[in-house]
């Protein structure tokens, strides 16, 4: 059985008419939960300085790779220079991974006999969980992962389910192909290919071991390149969201606990991930359950029990990864995948075991009418089992219809903003300003205070830049842009002003490129990654050191701390440094290699900017030298660096 390949089915027309209800439904899903996040600003602004000639930059003068998705950048690139318009584009982009993730599921499964039940409760979860339908949109990559992790176990499980491997080749180059893109979406998401990889290699090629290294390295020979340049261009293998993410000050207690809540609060707003995941474990055991319990003999092939194995292992080992990194704020944003995992190999599991077993599932499923639980019988339940598929599916539209919290609720309530533990309903936070919905009634994303706050901040540098003269930056290399009102070239005025800010997304993309963010969190800053952070999960504000916005501005020459200005002159050689230079590989090598890339000694701060973030709020009324000595024995005397 090979589930990649396919066929046109007989009635033809009802299954298009029943693609066509199924696009219809997720359209219209899709128009009322669309939405896009603060962080997605990130990569758009990388984006727009990109078309606009100052490459793959945050900041026009810092070479900083700030986004975690190069795919979903690569591919948002083209769009925009088409439609011109960023919220439309990262709208397209999705809409068409949705669409094409329907397809593709629908198209695999109807090679399977009596499977329509399944497809159609499938896609009832699927439209029903939010954790599906708000990541389906939000600018970030997760319909482009949903996707190209649905191609990779359609074609992991083809492999597994058969016996002879016809093109050894073709089929080891499409696995490196595939796991390139996943990996250049992003890179957590090989934490799915763990065990899968390992019985590709031990089981499924194992007398063609070295061929499947070779021509799957090949297919993973995009990722390698990605990776070549990201060294060479930025000066690091890893985004430097990585490093503002890991370089925090958090106990191995504080994480877990962290990322329990996180795991805790994302299934509680979704619990229909609830029941996919039980049901999954009901599954894999349910030979001794059943066995123990009633007098029916339920016998799973060992292919069938790895089907379930394989992928309760990969969602294990991805909860787990969420537990010691200690989770994220974007409630459900990185269980959609394993949703996806869950749903599709039950289904495999139930396509395949009803199919070898020589009989039709429904008739199948009826014979549990005769199982007896501690001697009472269920024989008068003949119907409900008969109309198993169609059971659930009421069941799923009972609770679409009727959860405070579904995706239907969507059409016509606005959803509160959630927030517990550090952990926000993101959607709910920014649809009234990023919606498509609002979007097509005048309210965009440019009406949100954040970026209304960064266009003021905008008009008032172009006022004052024509009484200035060109003596900021004159350190750094000269860009060039074109002019659209005289259709000729001028002089750019780099940076007119720095701004301190903890929310870059939406205010870094409207303010423009002539605004120099320093991001508290680090998230864009190559400089403050590199130091300490504490606060929220996903959110580790730093230190602002004092002289560094300063420093930015040329007001001074060099950071009051000698150690600290030598560690800032570092990061400045793999940032903006020429490319090729001695010094910079030096501190390449240093810093990737050698583990020197993060500052732990004590610094002098700003504490001014720290009162103004949201983690100086409950501080207002305390003394100054009060909160230094606390901020001191938090940052720089806790021995708990993650």
């Amino acid at each position: 059985m090979n589930l990649s390949e396919s066929y046109f089915p007989k009635r033809i027309s009802d299954k298009i008419i029943f693609l066509l209800l199924l696009f219809f439904i997720h359209s219209i899903l899709f128009y009322h939960s669309s939405w896009l996040s603060d962080d997605s600003f990130i990569t758009f602004r990388v984006v727009d300085n990109f078309l606009n000639g100052y490459g793959l930059r945050w900041n026009p003068l810092e070479r900083v790779q700030v986004y975690t998705h190069p795919l979903w950048l690569f591919l948002l690139i083209p769009i925009q220079w088409v439609v011109r318009e960023i919220s439309i584009s990262a709208y397209l982009l999705s809409y068409l991974c949705g669409i094409l993730f329907i397809f593709v599921y629908c198209f695999t499964f109807s090679k399977f006999r009596n499977t329509f039940g399944l497809i159609v409760v499938s896609l009832g979860v699927f439209f029903s969980s939010r954790t599906f339908i708000d990541y389906n949109t939000s600018g970030l990559e997760n319909p482009l992962s949903f996707l190209l992790l649905l191609l990779f176990e359609i074609k992991f499980y083809s492999l597994y389910l058969n016996s002879k491997q016809e093109n050894v080749k073709i089929d080891s180059y499409k696995i490196g192909l595939l796991t390139a893109l996943l990996l250049l979406t992003r890179l957590d998401l090989v934490l799915f290919l763990i065990l899968p990889g390992y019985v590709l290699f031990w089981e499924i090629f194992k007398k063609q071991r070295i061929q499947f290294l070779k021509y799957s390295f090949l297919g993973i020979f995009p990722w390698v390149i990605y990776l070549a340049f990201s060294i060479v261009y930025f000066g690091s293998f890893l985004p430097n969201t990585y490093y503002a993410k890991t370089n925090v000050l958090f106990s191995f207690s504080e994480r877990i606990f962290a990322g329990w809540n996180y795991i805790r609060i994302s299934l509680k707003w979704d619990p229909i991930i609830i029941c996919v995941f039980g049901s999954h474990i009901f599954w894999v055991f349910s030979g001794p359950i059943l066995k123990r319990f009633t007098k029916i003999e339920w016998i799973l092939s060992k292919k069938e029990k790895r089907i379930l194995w394989i992928s309760l292992g990969s969602i294990s080992i991805v909860l787990f990864y969420l537990l010691w990194i200690g989770g994220d704020f974007m409630a459900g944003r990185f269980l959609g995948t394993c949703l996806i995992v869950s749903i599709f190999s039950q289904c495999v599991f139930f396509a395949l075991h009803f199919e070898n077993s020589n009989l039709n599932i429904q008739n199948s499923l009826y014979n549990f009418s005769k199982l007896e639980f501690n001697k009472l019988k269920f024989s008068n339940w003949k119907g409900l089992f008969w109309f198993w598929d169609k059971l659930l599916f009421v069941i799923i539209l009972i609770y679409f219809f009727t959860y405070p919290f579904s995706p239907f609720r969507y059409t016509f309530q606005r959803t509160p903003v959630q927030v517990e533990n550090g952990v926000v309903d993101e959607r709910a936070s920014y649809h009234d300003n990023s919606s498509l919905k609002h979007w097509i009634e005048g309210v965009t994303p440019e009406t949100h205070p954040w970026s209304q706050y960064a266009i003021r901040v905008s008009s008032e540098n172009r006022l004052k830049s024509t009484n200035s003269s060109l003596n900021l930056f004159d350190r750094k290399q000269v860009l060039w842009k074109e002019s659209k009102e005289v259709q000729t070239f001028k002089l750019l005025e780099e940076i007119q002003q720095v701004r301190v800010t903890t929310n870059v997304g939406l205010a870094g993309f409207y303010g423009g490129p002539q605004i120099h963010w320093v991001d508290l969190l680090g998230i864009t800053d190559p400089f403050l990654a590199r130091l300490p952070g504490k606060g929220f999960p996903g959110h580790y504000v730093r230190l602002l050191p004092q002289g560094y916005k300063e420093y930015i501005e040329e007001i001074s020459v060099s950071l009051p701390n000698k150690e600290l200005d030598r560690f800032y002159y570092e990061v400045r050689l793999l940032s903006e440094e020429e490319i090729w230079t001695k010094q910079r590989w030096k501190v390449i090598l240093d810093f990737t290699f050698l583990g020197n890339g993060n500052f732990k000694t004590r610094y002098p701060f700003v504490l001014k900017e720290y009162r103004n973030t949201l983690y100086g709020f409950p501080f207002v009324n305390w003394k100054d030298e009060d909160l230094t000595q606390k901020l001191i024995r938090e940052y720089f005397e806790s021995s708990t660096s993650m």
